[in-house]
């Protein structure tokens, strides 16, 4: 009997045990990499040089990039990353269409152009569809620079008398720049997507704030003079049901403000880095939107690049809470900081 007891208890921690191990390895864990490349790496020295050693060094399994206008002949910044990432032992494939692109460690199956500002690749993650967004974002009317002092690119950039702080105003010529229409076509396309089942994540440098960033908390912080305002984009997605990962992780605003813009970088002048130069103009416009889902969840958020940004022309450490990696051998490629999001994705 005593052997039979023995024998039933070794076959039921066998059992356990190997649920154990399947129920551990049905999750897998996703990085997810937003970066602005900052005119295809032209404005750094070596900057794709840089960039090559950052991915092989964060390695990211989906990075999604802008501002890679010329094509790949005239500036092959995208295929040499993948070559000189494979000579490393990475293999990753990529998709780019109209200076937006993604790159991942999964096959891409599939890629449709969604308007100027956006287009959609379709990853498959072992048994998930996955629904990515790279995006950036109309620059221009830029007007989260009014309140400090400065115009907001439509036509130039150029020092105001004053501040303007009307936020029907600031809120107005906002609108002006096509970015919530934009964020609109992608709510319209995603909702495709979710009827099949897809996991959605939109990407990108959406040129606006975070109205989570805006609120009253922070209206006497960053030259943002009083002003409390309810940014159109970030607006609509939240509505729309859309999650700010960075936020999901990191929800107190003061102690996490997460900027990503302007970063700081020792291999360029000050000058070339800030366009209201005696302005605090730091902002999180770099972002990683998803739709919520039980099987996927936000494990951790961090800001890959300097820990440094450029306060009224000069180079600040920031003195936050956010979590930071900081770049390999302090070499930067971009004027933007990247955020990393690694998601938990259960795969059954």
């Amino acid at each position: 009997m005593k052997k039979i007891l023995l024998t039933v208890s070794f076959i039921l921690i066998s059992i356990f045990a190997a649920y154990s191990s399947n129920s551990s390895s049905s999750k897998i864990e996703l990085k997810f990499l937003q970066l602005n490349l900052w005119v295809e790496c032209t404005h750094v020295v070596d900057a794709p040089k840089y960039l090559i050693e950052q991915i092989a060094y964060v390695q990211p399994d989906i990075a999604t990039f802008c501002e890679l206008y010329k094509s790949d002949k005239e500036n092959p910044v995208l295929p040499e990353l993948i070559k000189a990432l494979k000579s490393k032992g990475l293999t990753y494939y990529s998709a780019r269409i109209d200076g937006r692109a993604v790159i991942s460690k999964y096959p891409i199956i599939e890629t449709e152009h969604v308007n100027k500002w956006m287009f959609k690749a379709i990853i498959k993650v072992q048994n998930k569809r996955l629904a990515i967004y790279p995006a950036h974002s109309e620059y221009r009317w830029y007007s989260c620079y009014y309140p400090r002092g400065y115009n907001d690119g439509s036509t130039n950039w150029d020092k105001l008398p004053a501040p303007i702080t009307n936020v029907n105003t600031i809120l107005s010529v906002c609108e002006k720049s096509d970015r919530i229409a934009s964020i609109k076509d992608f709510v319209s396309d995603a909702q495709k997507e979710l009827k099949k089942g897809s996991l959605v994540f939109l990407a990108g440098d959406l040129n606006e704030p975070s109205y989570m960033d805006w609120q009253s908390n922070t209206k006497d912080k960053y030259d943002h003079n009083g002003c409390v305002v309810n940014w159109g984009s970030s607006k609509t997605l939240i509505t729309n049901g859309y999650k700010d990962a960075y936020r999901v992780a990191h929800p107190n605003v003061v102690k996490c403000p997460g900027f990503t813009f302007p970063a700081d970088n020792k291999a360029v002048d000050t000058k070339r880095l800030a366009w209201a130069f005696d302005a605090d103009e730091r902002e999180r416009i770099d972002f990683v939107y998803y739709y919520p889902n039980k099987d996927l969840k936000v494990k951790k958020a961090q800001v890959f690049g300097p820990e440094s940004s450029i306060v009224r022309g000069q180079r600040v450490k920031e003195q936050t809470s956010d979590s930071f990696i900081r770049p390999l051998n302090d070499e930067w490629p971009s004027d933007h900081k990247g955020v990393l999001i690694t998601f938990t994705l259960k795969n059954k």
